[in-house]
């Protein structure tokens, strides 16, 4: 009986994910945390934008340069309450 209890009150936490890659690169995010992921980068300017949705507090926008073929996580945020989401972009800047 106490296994499930002890099951009933840990937190459940899922991952989301952009539906779509953008040149290898997309975002995900938890409860209240958020980060860019590449699989394969493959803008060749090389500059990936992530925006940060937090609910009730001013959003977040991070560019990070990534070489060609980057792989795995390159940036990451903490909202204080939750977050709506996190969406990765290409830019020039």
């Amino acid at each position: 009986m106490a296994a499930v209890s002890i099951g009933l009150a840990a937190p459940l936490s899922s991952a989301s994910a952009e539906p779509e890659w953008e040149h290898g690169c997309r975002g995900y995010w938890y409860t209240t945390s958020g980060h860019g992921y590449c699989s394969d980068a493959t803008w060749t300017v090389g500059v990936y934008q992530t925006t940060y949705d937090c609910n009730n507090e001013v959003d977040k926008q991070r560019t990070k340069k990534l070489p060609y073929g980057y792989r795995g996580k390159f940036d990451t945020h903490e909202c204080t309450f939750k977050i709506n989401g996190t969406d990765v972009s290409n830019t020039y800047a």
